[in-house]
């Protein structure tokens, strides 16, 4: 059995793991939305929003699909060849107007 100061400092272990860890998610999630503007190359108001909705889209389809790996792959290939296709025809777009 442990003694009281080896459960304390175990408790401030997973204290400072809890909150790492919580810090991590938060990091991770405003890189991935910084991400897909940068990477669809969203340079306008129009195309920065677009991109929003397609993160709001990623976050319903992870919520809805967690406990299901296969259904979620399924969905964010679909999800992701809908981004393509629709940020292949606002770049198309842009073109046509120059």
């Amino acid at each position: 059995m442990s003694t009281f100061p080896e459960q304390l400092k175990l408790k401030e272990r997973a204290e400072e793991d809890i909150y790492f860890a919580r810090r991590d998610r938060e990091l991770i999630k405003a890189l991935r939305e910084k991400e897909l503007a940068e990477a669809v190359g969203a340079k306008e108001k129009k195309q920065k929003k677009l991109a929003k909705s397609f993160e709001k889209k990623f976050k319903r389809v992870t919520k809805a699909h967690k406990k299901k790996p296969k259904k979620l792959l399924k969905a964010y290939r679909k999800l992701l060849n809908k981004i393509s296709r629709r940020f292949a025809l606002e770049k198309k777009k842009d073109k046509q107007k120059k």
